[in-house]
């Protein structure tokens, strides 16, 4: 049985995720190093979503999903070299973050390939665009 186009990308998604949380612990005592990993990671998942899309490379907008892809990682990088100096934190930090924004940039992606595939627009997002959606939901005291 054929898996549908939304479980072959929720499973692309999952994969990188695992990968860029090993990525993540296994980067950990070098500060920043990751990164640079992810960068071309995020490129390859956004090739993935594509090809399940069925988009040729040509059609996919690029440009927004590479500005979302580096506001992303200034934004991890930002949080993470706050922790990057102390051990076990650091590899929890870097875990963490990497599978929270690979799945928000797979998702991204995701959108980013739909909207294409019907022509439409599709905006790169800032680094304060994506603190707020993995920002965990703040929880009112009950009353």
């Amino acid at each position: 049985m054929a898996m549908s186009r939304a479980e072959e990308i929720e499973r692309t998604i999952r994969r990188a995720t695992i990968a860029s949380i090993a990525i993540g612990i296994v980067l950990s005592p070098i500060p920043l190093a990751d990164e640079l990993v992810f960068l071309p990671g995020s490129g390859a998942l956004a090739a993935r979503i594509a090809r399940a899309h069925g988009l040729a490379l040509k059609a996919v907008p690029w440009r927004p999903i590479a500005l979302t892809a580096l506001a992303g990682l200034g934004a991890r990088a930002a949080i993470n070299v706050t922790v990057s100096y102390i051990p076990f934190v650091a590899a929890a930090a870097n875990a963490a973050s990497a599978a929270t924004l690979t799945r928000f940039f797979g998702r991204y992606v995701d959108t980013a390939c739909e909207n294409a595939a019907h022509g439409r627009e599709t905006r790169a997002l800032g680094w304060r665009d994506i603190v707020e959606t993995i920002r965990p939901a703040k929880v009112s005291p009950a009353t």
